[in-house]
């Protein structure tokens, strides 16, 4: 998996984005993007189609847990 693992202390919103969108610590967007088909996964927002609640940080995603529009897998996601 692509990325650094953190703590959901790390992903609070920070004061200059807009409201609801997380950003790392060194600013980036939380998003993580589907390479296959471009679905873009925000923790905050959860996933209704896998009923993923929101608040959700993708590494806390169960290692099966696949693109809900395309099934890709984890590993083909980035961010």
């Amino acid at each position: 998996m692509i990325g650094v693992v953190m703590s959901a202390i790390d992903r609070k919103p920070s004061p200059s984005s807009p409201a609801g969108v997380a950003r790392l610590p060194d600013g980036r967007l939380d998003l993580w993007v589907c390479t296959r088909c471009g679905y873009t996964y925000d923790g905050n927002a959860g996933e209704p189609v896998s009923q993923t609640a929101p608040g959700t940080p993708f590494e806390a995603l169960p290692d099966d847990w696949h693109c809900p529009h395309c099934t890709a897998e984890k590993e083909y996601f980035f961010h």
